[in-house]
């Protein structure tokens, strides 16, 4: 059979046109070279600095815990069964290394992860598993690979011209990798503290983050893309609900945290307990940075797009833009 004999439905060939745009939007971002790069003021770098410190050091877990940990917890930890340890082991050594099976462990005995689960996510940068903390609460653990070739490449848009990665950049995959990890619980901060609704993050240590599992019983929350497809779950009104709290994170998240998520779509955003969640923010760029703009617009594109496809009336991108940065 022939490739002119093949049936590919309309859907996926706009989609394929709209892989292509984005594809060749992206190539013309990374052509620009760096003496293009409007650097950030003194200022800008400095505040920047005071938030976040330069990453140049790799730390202990980010966040401690600050209640002594029960007198059983330890007990329980220091008898555990050999095969829960083996058990654990087998389901982290398909894919990491010793050092990373090492830090999940480094995380169990500060008390932070008590059980580690299967996978619900996976990706070609990182995979996410339900964990139990000690307690017994669902937690969500992700794991950052260290090993793919893809994630320099992947992440080269993002941290070109930032000041804040010039250093780290140099010091090889693995400590770029640490950085990206802590980055990514820095914005889960920042977002949480500006009144977006995120994952709460807990802890991060090496290349392992730990935050809030959004899910119950280790069955994570849907996306908005599986409430829209194959059949729409939810009527026009809701989606406008939705699609109204989703505008004013973005509001929040420029204006209060000072972030671009640079990734925004139905693919990051969970619906639980009725409220959009947003997730995977570790690509999320100050704005500052030398493609926030562009990023931001990338973002009110696709969200526009999204809401546009299930029946919601949406503003203008230049309305949007115009609200989000505070300059109506």
């Amino acid at each position: 059979m022939s490739e002119r004999d093949i049936y590919v439905p309309e859907e996926r060939k706009e989609e394929k046109k709209e892989e292509i745009k984005k594809a060749e939007k992206v190539e013309e971002v990374m052509k620009k070279t760096e003496t293009e790069v409007v650097k950030p003021s003194e200022e800008e770098i400095k505040e920047e600095e005071e938030e976040e410190e330069l990453l140049e050091e790799e730390p202990e877990v980010e966040e401690e815990v600050k209640e002594p940990i029960p007198k059983e917890l330890i007990q329980r930890r220091k008898y555990l069964k050999r095969w829960k340890d083996k058990d654990l082991f087998e389901t982290v050594e398909e894919v990491f290394d010793m050092s990373t099976q090492l830090a999940v462990y480094e995380l169990i005995r500060r008390g932070v992860i008590g059980e580690l689960k299967g996978v619900i996510s996976a990706g070609k940068e990182a995979r996410v598993y339900c964990g139990k903390s000690p307690k017994g609460d669902d937690i969500a653990v992700k794991i950052y690979l260290t090993t793919t070739a893809e994630f320099r490449k992947s992440i080269r848009k993002y941290i070109l011209g930032d000041p804040r990665f010039e250093q780290i950049a140099n010091r090889g995959l693995r400590h770029l990798i640490y950085a990206w990890a802590r980055k990514e619980f820095r914005n889960l901060k920042r977002m949480e503290q500006a009144g977006i609704r995120v994952p709460k993050p807990i802890a991060v240590y090496k290349n392992v983050l730990v935050m809030e599992f959004i899910g119950e019983n280790c069955k994570r929350a849907p996306l908005l893309v599986e409430l829209a497809k194959p059949v729409n779950q939810l009527d026009v009104e809701e989606w406008t609900r939705i699609f109204n709290t989703v505008y004013d994170y973005m509001i929040k998240m420029y204006q209060k945290a000072r972030l671009v998520h640079a990734d925004l779509n139905e693919y990051n955003i969970m619906y639980w307990n009725d409220e959009p969640v947003i997730i995977d923010v570790s690509q999320a760029v100050p704005i500052n940075h030398p493609y926030a703009l562009e990023f931001l617009m990338h973002d009110i594109q696709q969200i526009r797009r999204f809401f546009s496809s299930v029946g919601v009336e949406v503003p203008s991108a230049a309305e949007m833009y115009a609200k989000i940065t505070g300059l109506e």
